[in-house]
């Protein structure tokens, strides 16, 4: 078991120090934070551009960071002729291709969490501005704003000096810091009934990504990395549109909340489907002809 856990730890550690992974994570951190505050919330009530712009960056940033991070974990050992030395240490081929998937599983966690903390800061800056405003447009309260804004500035300027100074890996100590300084920002003014309730939502976009990882994993033990994304993203292009109405935005307005019975049967859902792909590779692996 502890050569498994070694692999999951190195996976997950290799993926925090992709360039891509970084860009991802800046991204989906912008779409959360500017899109609310340059839309100045004329949409009906004052933080539905939030929570949608929220939900809208943890959902598409995940899947691409999935897949990529997925296709990346599995072509790196496969190309690189490290394979062999770690199936030769008595580790299974079936179980190497789950452990990567569970460090892409761990990474993705931590992206997920740290986009999250920062939409949580964005969507409270928008109910705080709208009561702020008194009638007049409705803004991001101005703190929230600048702590909405700071994972994307302070981990890049952090991990510069560390990496000048103390030879500290850039892209792993930005990525870092991007969770600790989301979650700063989140800690200010905190509402924790409303990030329960966003949470539960928010968590419901975790059953699809579980699906992308096995999947995106399981095509890159044919396939080469351009021809495993062109599959797994034209599968997800046909899926994208079932997504509007599956993560249920509308039902945190007005105090809602999605039930655990909704969270646990789309978790349900997804696990066969996720099985599936998982068992294919596998199968795919087993057959797979290593020099």
């Amino acid at each position: 078991m502890g050569r498994y856990a070694a692999i999951v730890r190195a996976t997950a550690l290799e993926i925090a120090c992709e360039p891509l992974a970084l860009l991802i994570t800046l991204t989906s951190l912008a779409l959360a934070t500017l899109a609310p505050a340059l839309h100045c919330h004329q949409f009906g009530e004052p933080s539905r551009m939030a929570r949608e712009a929220g939900l809208s960056a943890i959902l598409v940033g995940s899947l691409a960071f999935a897949v990529f991070s997925a296709v990346r974990a599995v072509r790196r050992e496969l190309e690189s002729g490290t394979l062999q030395m770690v199936l030769a240490h008595s580790v299974s081929r079936g179980g190497y291709l789950l452990a990567k998937m569970a460090g892409v599983a761990v990474s993705c966690g931590v992206f997920f969490l740290t986009v999250w903390a920062n939409s949580l800061t964005a969507v409270r800056g928008a109910e705080l501005g709208a009561a702020a405003a008194k009638g007049d447009v409705a803004r991001v309260w101005g703190p929230s704003l600048v702590l909405g804004v700071a994972p994307l500035v302070v981990p890049l300027v952090a991990a510069a000096l560390l990496n000048r100074f103390a030879r500290v890996r850039f892209v792993r100590a930005a990525m870092l810091l991007a969770f600790a300084t989301a979650f700063a920002g989140a800690a200010f003014r905190f509402d924790a009934a409303f990030a329960a309730r966003y949470f539960g939502v928010a968590l419901l976009l975790a059953a699809p990504v579980g699906v992308f990882i096995a999947l995106a994993a399981s095509a890159a033990v044919r396939l080469k990395a351009n021809a495993a994304l062109a599959l797994v993203f034209t599968v997800m292009a046909l899926a994208l549109p079932a997504f509007g109405s599956y993560y249920l935005p509308g039902v945190l307005a007005k105090g809602g909340a999605v039930s655990p019975g909704y969270v646990a049967g789309a978790f349900a859902a997804a696990c066969p489907l996720a099985v599936a792909a998982a068992w294919a590779g596998m199968a795919l692996f087993k057959e797979l002809d290593l020099p």
